[in-house]
């Protein structure tokens, strides 16, 4: 593995503190409360220098969005693959641990997962980007797995299709206090098992 140089290290450290200093007042005062302005002063930077790193705070919020919560499923997919060889099970872990991060999201995790949902549609080609990252993980997760599908089902479409029903799950329990996510994802995961997977 290359060894960062001295300058890389910094920017590094810099990307990493913005980040860091930008969650903590996300948690204090939620993604619209929040500023440049406020970033920088907590972070001791010129606004120069932010804007060395990213365009605008929306830039910023994608970035985080992407390696606190999309990086995270990628992983939790992984997680997922190495546990089991079997896709039900696999889906039960997956799905399971999506719907207790629901359950139990901190107003930081849910500020972050309210602002990732709605930058799908609000800026069409960052959004297309994140969901095309969405797909890769569940496409890796059904081709791995490709021989346990029914046949004429596609890991493609196993991949999409899952993405787009977690996401009107979560959509649904951002919006409504009652609504019952950890239910939604269960049968989610029941009818992932009946219709896309071959009988065992």
């Amino acid at each position: 593995m290359t060894q960062l140089g001295r300058r890389e290290r910094k920017k590094k450290a810099v990307r990493e503190n913005i980040s860091e200093q930008t969650l903590r007042l996300i948690a204090r005062y939620g993604v619209e409360g929040i500023t440049i302005d406020a970033i920088c002063d907590c972070v001791d930077i010129a606004k120069k220098t932010f804007y060395n790193y990213y365009a605008s705070k929306h830039d910023l919020m994608v970035d985080i969005c992407q390696s606190e919560l999309l990086q995270r499923t990628d992983d939790l997919v992984s997680e997922a693959i190495a546990t089991s060889g079997d896709l039900a099970e696999q889906l039960d872990y997956i799905l399971g641990i999506l719907a207790t991060r629901n359950s139990t999201a901190s107003k930081l995790e849910r500020e972050l997962i309210a602002y990732l949902v709605g930058s799908l549609s609000t800026n069409l080609s960052q959004g297309a980007g994140q969901l095309a990252f969405m797909n890769s993980y569940f496409y890796r997760l059904y081709s791995n797995s490709q021989s346990q599908l029914k046949p004429g089902i596609t890991p493609e479409f196993c991949a999409e299709m899952t993405v787009g029903m977690a996401n009107a799950i979560t959509l649904n329990w951002l919006h409504d206090d009652n609504y019952n996510s950890q239910e939604r994802f269960t049968q989610l995961r029941d009818f992932i098992v009946s219709s896309m997977l071959a009988a065992p």
